[in-house]
């Protein structure tokens, strides 16, 4: 078979150079493998000249014969991956990030996979995948989850935020001492993310008093209802910030520990419409952070 890509590219280009750029392979490896196919036909396929090659006369109806036929291959294989995006796609993913990030988006990813049916599971409670509860799951945390394949949708990047009723008292950008006076709240296990953040903003005191709640959401309400600070990604809390509910006290922002995954049983075999779904996404977020 590399003997006939081989041929048919360079008959196509009328060139060997461009074959080779096209199959991503040497020159002379396209070379090698046309002369291989020479001595096997009996025949020569090309007179070969300075800056090209032509082919043949016996070769031109044998160079028409396989172009069509490796189109109707390629024509086979679109119509198999396209029937892999069909049907419905089950994803479970907690109310907060979802409705902040996913369902603002969810025309678009209708727009682009139109047989895909997203079945979107609002839900704050981690589901059994392996018992086929849903196709896949956004999960936030370090990645550590055995026995799924997880795969990294971003990167948080976390500073303080605060409700404007709350921020009016402060003279912005709040100072890290001043900060550290203040009430903050942090969600579960991402009391380091504070001390990254103080560290980076050059203050080197004890670790401030800090609430923890047990999960992102509780950490930003505790913000939004004017009680106090919370380390919020940028993105997360940019439609917040964007409608006047949220204030960011400081331009600084650090990487978070911990960041949002799309996980999966784990399998040789991923589901298109899930890889489908995952690459999208990505490019979502792409497209929000440059």
């Amino acid at each position: 078979m590399k003997q006939l890509f081989s041929f048919e590219a360079a008959a196509r280009h009328q060139s060997f150079k461009k074959a080779a750029e096209e199959l991503h392979v040497t020159h002379a490896a396209i070379s090698h493998q046309v002369r291989a196919l020479e001595e096997q036909l009996g025949r020569q396929l090309f007179h070969r000249k300075t800056r090209q090659v032509v082919l043949t006369e016996a070769a031109e109806p044998f160079a028409k014969r396989l172009s069509e036929a490796f189109g109707a291959i390629a024509e086979a294989v679109e119509a198999m991956e396209d029937k892999q995006l069909e049907g419905r796609l089950t994803l479970s993913v907690a109310p907060f990030y979802g409705n902040r990030m996913l369902m603002p988006r969810l025309a678009r990813f209708r727009a682009a996979f139109p047989q895909i049916e997203l079945d979107i599971q609002m839900t704050g409670t981690v589901i059994d995948l392996q018992a086929g509860d849903a196709d896949a799951a956004m999960r936030y945390g370090t990645g550590d989850w055995p026995g799924l394949t997880v795969l990294r949708l971003s990167e948080d990047r976390v500073g303080p935020v605060a409700a404007p009723r709350f921020a009016e008292r402060l003279s912005i950008p709040v100072t890290p001492e001043a900060l550290a006076d203040l009430p903050l709240a942090i969600n579960q296990g991402a009391r380091q993310d504070w001390r990254d953040w103080f560290t980076a903003a050059g203050h080197d005191g004890p670790d401030p008093a800090m609430t923890e709640y047990s999960d992102r959401a509780r950490a930003v309400d505790f913000a939004l209802s004017g009680n106090g600070v919370a380390l919020a990604d940028v993105y997360l809390t940019e439609q917040d910030e964007a409608d006047g509910h949220l204030v960011r006290l400081d331009p600084l922002t650090v990487p978070s520990r911990k960041t949002m995954h799309l996980v999966f049983p784990r399998t040789d075999y991923p589901d298109p419409k899930v890889m489908a779904f995952y690459n999208w996404f990505r490019e979502e977020l792409g497209a929000q952070s440059s």
